[in-house]
């Protein structure tokens, strides 16, 4: 089976900012300590939290070097 059957970007795309606001609910107190880990505005880091919108790509890749097992398996 070909990787783009296996993978579709447009729904990981679709549910990536539910996968966001489960990583920062799994590792981060609350959006006040979102906000300062990330350099974001409060009200950003509530958007990340409740899973109202998601990051750019340079946010989650550098967010992403300690937790590198995060995206396992949520494809």
């Amino acid at each position: 089976m070909s990787w783009s059957k296996v993978f579709e970007p447009r729904s990981f795309r679709a549910r990536f900012a539910g996968f966001w606001s489960d990583f920062l609910h799994e590792n981060y107190r609350n959006p006040e300590e979102v906000s300062v880990a990330f350099g974001v505005r409060y009200q950003t880091a509530l958007n990340w939290w409740q899973g109202i919108n998601r990051p750019s790509g340079d946010v989650v890749a550098l967010a992403g070097r300690p937790f590198q097992d995060f995206l396992e398996g949520r494809g």
